[in-house]
């Protein structure tokens, strides 16, 4: 399995951002946020994400379905606190998308993730609605200039 590429991550500018509490039900007998809560939090960072890019409205009775997620652990999250979830796309196909997800706290990046979304009808996966696409393009992750290689 190939792994994200966290430096490109750590410099890249996100242009959705959220900010969720732990919760103490997230918490482990170690007493941080347990890596199967991990998940969930990004999946309520995705929520507010369907939105900002008006999912449903473009949608007509197709769905959003995970295809495949990748998570990868850098720091421990804590509780009580907040996680501050940037989130862009970084790839547009036919008929799915993904997303690029950086989690921190206090400071420091604690989860990086990559989600691919497929759109889907009852038959399978159907092309993206083009004003869902239009929106998807708003939010496509960007370097800074310190980020870009000498071809950007």
């Amino acid at each position: 399995m190939a792994r994200l590429d966290r430096a490109t991550l750590d410099k890249a500018i996100f242009p959705a951002a959220v900010t969720i509490p732990t919760r103490f039900a997230d918490l482990d007998l170690q007493g941080h946020v347990n890596n199967a809560a991990v998940p969930v939090i990004l999946q309520e960072a995705r929520v507010d994400f369907n939105k900002a890019v008006d999912m449903r409205g473009h949608l007509g009775g197709r769905r959003p379905m995970v295809a495949g997620i990748t998570i990868e652990y850098a720091a421990e999250l804590t509780h009580p606190g907040e996680i501050e979830i940037l989130t862009a796309v970084s790839k547009i196909g036919r008929t799915s998308f993904t997303i690029q997800q950086v989690a921190r706290q206090k400071g420091r990046t604690a989860i990086y993730a990559e989600t691919t979304l497929v759109i889907a009808d009852a038959t399978g996966a159907a092309a993206l609605p083009e004003g869902l696409r239009c929106n998807l393009e708003t939010l496509l992750l960007r370097q800074t200039k310190e980020g870009m290689n000498s071809d950007g």
